[in-house]
């Protein structure tokens, strides 16, 4: 009887040992062999720019007139601006809830950022030519490049499916865009573009940061810029509330340090999907790693809105 209990009890430990394992390896399986980030529904889009513009709103707001850039000191012509987008804007659903309901603010975020990125690269030698937007879900920033200037010839790509599905709707198809995976990989030629940006994408990269560097290091132009925002120590300090609540969930183990600890910290709040992470970068970080494939030309905190960018030059 004795003998047979033993068995039974090594049988059982066992089956909760492998159970364990096969649940974590599990986990992982789905983190990692999952190829793309779980998709929303493709919403009708809720009108086209002109239909937005507000002489009241664009009078008594100024959230985007910061100090250190310049670009807005003379007064936009905002109706004109609009008029050339005649592209649709995605419901809040289909372009990661930036702004919610105020489909004025979402356009005129990424024509900030758009503003700011051309201003940012030009002391490089970068005014037009080839530009990629990784990462750049339904074109809050890539339309303002295809629009508001002629001097480039705009690309993008995205994990997310229903993302890469609006774009190809909607946009005109002078405006590459297609769908990559979670792996780095890009099908794309070496050496083949002057610019290329990722905004709030290696915020979200972690086991995989280096390898996405090499790839964005692969199709720049020798001499060619990624223009890439990261979480940095001024964003720590300055955390907004939904990534704070997700530091308090996941990582209360730092979430009451004043200071980001040195490295890079990550947050990771699920285990299923590719996009499952928060990162954040110190300087020395960036210096010491990305510093490895790229010049690390400046690194501006708060640059854009809580998040840094870091200007980086492909070597010869």
């Amino acid at each position: 009887m004795y003998e047979r209990l033993k068995k039974f009890w090594r049988n059982s430990a066992s089956y909760v040992y492998a159970k364990f394992v096969m649940d974590d390896r599990l986990k992982k399986l789905l983190k990692y062999g999952v190829s793309y980030a779980d998709a929303s529904e493709i919403l009708p889009p809720v009108g086209i720019p002109s239909n937005f513009f507000d002489k009241t709103y664009l009078s008594d707001q100024s959230w985007w007139k910061e100090k250190a850039q310049a670009w807005w000191l003379e007064e936009p012509e905002w109706e004109e601006l609009l008029r050339r987008d005649q592209a649709p804007i995605p419901d809040r659903e289909n372009r990661e809830g930036y702004f919610a309901k105020h489909h004025l603010a979402f356009w005129i975020s990424g024509y900030r950022d758009y503003r700011k990125t051309i201003a940012a690269v030009e002391p490089y030698g970068i005014r037009g030519g080839r530009f990629f937007d990784f990462g750049g879900s339904t074109g809050r920033v890539f339309r303002h490049f295809e629009f508001q200037s002629d001097q480039w010839d705009v690309w993008s790509s995205d994990f997310k499916l229903s993302s890469v599905g609006w774009n190809q709707t909607h946009y005109p198809n002078s405006i590459k865009v297609f769908l990559n995976n979670s792996n780095p990989s890009l099908p794309l030629p070496d050496s083949y573009f002057d610019l290329v940006s990722a905004f709030s994408v290696f915020t979200h990269i972690n086991e995989t940061e280096t390898a996405w560097l090499l790839e964005l290091r692969r199709i720049l132009k020798v001499g060619g810029i990624a223009y890439i925002t990261i979480h940095d120590e001024a964003t720590w300090l300055n955390m907004v509330p939904m990534i704070k609540n997700k530091v308090e969930k996941f990582r209360p183990d730092i979430a009451d340090l004043v200071e980001l600890p040195e490295g890079k910290t990550v947050v990771t709040f699920r285990d299923d999907d590719p996009y499952n992470c928060h990162v954040f970068h110190g300087r020395q970080y960036i210096e010491n790693v990305w510093g490895r494939f790229f010049e690390i030309c400046e690194i501006k905190s708060l640059n854009h809105d809580q998040q840094a960018v870091v200007i980086c030059r492909r070597p010869d």
